[in-house]
């Protein structure tokens, strides 16, 4: 399983609730799920942070392996997503890692 993690700002003139309106709406939802081996995808809508939080939301995009999360990433429904995402987000701050989870608490004992 591979996962990359999105850390998403939005543009300036929205608010984080607006951002979150075009992040699950039917538009942008319908781009994503079209991305090729897309086998999970999770938004984390931020609901309080102490302070000022430090991003608008946290997306998740897992994949059966390395390889097609690398083919996806280069896909043409990725870059379509990204497009729209230019809607509600501000790329500049946006940006993604990509991940290797190490569970440590809720694992399954033999």
């Amino acid at each position: 399983m591979s996962k990359v993690i999105f850390i998403l700002h939005r543009r300036a003139d929205l608010t984080r609730e607006q951002m979150n309106e075009q992040w699950s709406g039917t538009q942008h939802t319908s781009i994503v799920n079209s991305v090729p081996g897309l086998t999970r995808w999770v938004q984390n809508h931020i609901t309080s942070a102490p302070g000022v939080p430090i991003c608008d939301g946290v997306g998740e995009l897992w994949f059966a392996s390395s390889e097609a999360m690398q083919q996806a990433l280069s896909s043409p429904e990725m870059g379509a997503a990204v497009e729209d995402a230019k809607r509600f987000l501000d790329m500049e701050k946006t940006g993604l890692i990509v991940v290797e989870e190490k569970p440590v608490v809720g694992l399954v004992r033999p």
